[in-house]
């Protein structure tokens, strides 16, 4: 996984409210299960 992939789910969790989710979001394969808070 490289930097920008990191920085990209940065910012979307950020916009949600939920940047200390950021990281797990990477690992995450479905767009809902972010949205869900769900890791």
């Amino acid at each position: 996984i490289d930097k920008r992939t990191i920085e990209k789910f940065e910012k979307e969790a950020a916009e949600l409210g939920k940047g200390s989710f950021k990281y797990a979001w990477v690992l995450d394969k479905l767009k809902a299960e972010r949205e869900r808070g769900i890791t």
